[in-house]
This record gives C-alpha cells, sequence and structure tokens, in this order.
C-alpha cells in the first residue's frame, strides 16, 4: 500500500463481528470467483515495478509475520463464505483526515488478496481521491490515462493493482500465486450460468 498510509497512534473504537462480516468483500464463491477473474482482464495497464502493499511485495505477505509486518490487528474474521480455511485479518488506521480500513485474505495460511478502503466522517472530496490516484499513478505508470479513477494495473509477476470509486474508494490488490490459481479454476467451474428457460422462469416469479 501506499506509503502515506500509515497507522497513527490514535486510538479507534473497536468494532463487532457484525461489522467486519459486512466489510468482507469475499463474502460467497461468486464473489470470489468475480475477483480473481480480474487476474485476466484485458483491460490492464502495464507496470514495470512490482506492486507493493504496504511497501511489502505480494508473494511476500505472510500470516505468520502479519503483526511484524502491519501492527497489532483491529480483528480477525473467519467468514461464513463457503470457501474452506478462509481467514481476513482487519486493520484500522488513518491519515489526517482520511480513515482507511485495509483487509487481508489468506486461504490455508496462504495469501491472495487484500483491500484497502479509504473513507473520512465527511464525504470522501474529489480532492481527496485525486491524493490517492496521482501517487499510485506516480508510482507505478506515470504515462496511464490519469482521467479516471478508476485504475487496473499488472506487474511483471501478474499481480493486479485495481480502484473502485463508487459510495467509497477501495484499492484492491490481488496476487498472481498459486493459490490465486488454484482457486480461480476451482471455483469458477462452479459458476455455472443459467439457461434461459431458467432465467425466463426466474423472471416469471418476479414479475
Amino acid at each position: 500500500m501506499l506509503s502515506f498510509f500509515k497507522s497513527s497512534k490514535n486510538k479507534i473504537p473497536k468494532k463487532g463481528k457484525s461489522f467486519y462480516d459486512r466489510e468482507n468483500l469475499i463474502q460467497t464463491t461468486k464473489e470470489l470467483s468475480n475477483v480473481l477473474n480480474c487476474l485476466s482482464s484485458t483491460k490492464t495497464s502495464k507496470t514495470n515495478s512490482n506492486i507493493l502493499f504496504q511497501n511489502i511485495e505480494l508473494n511476500a505477505i505472510s500470516e505468520k509475520n502479519l503483526e511484524k509486518d502491519f501492527g497489532e490487528k483491529s480483528y480477525c474474521l473467519e467468514p461464513n463464505s463457503g470457501i474452506p480455511d478462509h481467514r481476513i485479518y482487519y486493520f484500522r488506521v488513518t491519515s489526517k483526515h482520511l480513515k482507511i480500513l485495509i483487509q487481508i485474505h489468506f486461504v490455508a495460511e496462504q495469501f491472495f488478496f487484500a483491500a484497502s478502503k479509504v473513507y473520512s466522517d465527511a464525504l470522501l472530496t474529489t480532492s481527496d481521491k485525486q491524493n490517492v490516484r496521482n501517487q499510485i499513478i506516480s508510482k507505478y505508470h506515470p504515462d496511464i490515462d490519469d482521467s479516471s479513477f478508476d485504475i487496473d494495473i499488472v506487474d511483471p509477476m501478474g499481480n493486479i493493482l485495481f480502484t473502485q470509486d463508487n459510495v467509497f474508494f477501495y484499492m484492491k490488490y490481488i496476487a498472481n500465486n498459486s493459490t490465486s490459481q488454484h482457486l480461480k479454476k476451482q471455483y469458477s467451474l462452479n459458476q455455472t450460468p443459467k439457461s434461459s428457460d431458467e432465467t425466463e422462469d426466474t423472471l416469471n416469479k418476479l414479475i
């Protein structure tokens, strides 16, 4: 993650399981498949630099070293996602008026996905989002099209960094490793599209 996201020493009120359940970006196997399909995206811009998360290479993120690398966790969630051995570690940090909620995902102790949600007590301003975007562009791809807040970048290892600007501003990181590729293959097979007859039946029930 970018270097200006450093944890402050201000105490942040603790949240419970229901809060972190809602914040989880991979709540189902379908959401897992949607995330990992980004590894096959043809819309990414290439960077010659390795993508880093909190200045750590994605292939070096280890569950056993989380506290050393990221500090004290805010919560560890074992979600009912239908994905065996799925664990998520949350970290809540601040940078001036900005707040950042970090989630780091592991399956069977192997890292595959992380995200940072950037927000504030007030509405996140265009200037705030421009600051984040400009630092990403400066760090990874100075020649990238900077007309949008939605950025897709792939590094030489095939790792992905992309941003999403909707109600909140997210930076999402996908490690292109054996765990991600295994999960992508395993759960993409389970996402069988409905036939046209099934879709029509569903619509008939809803209308």
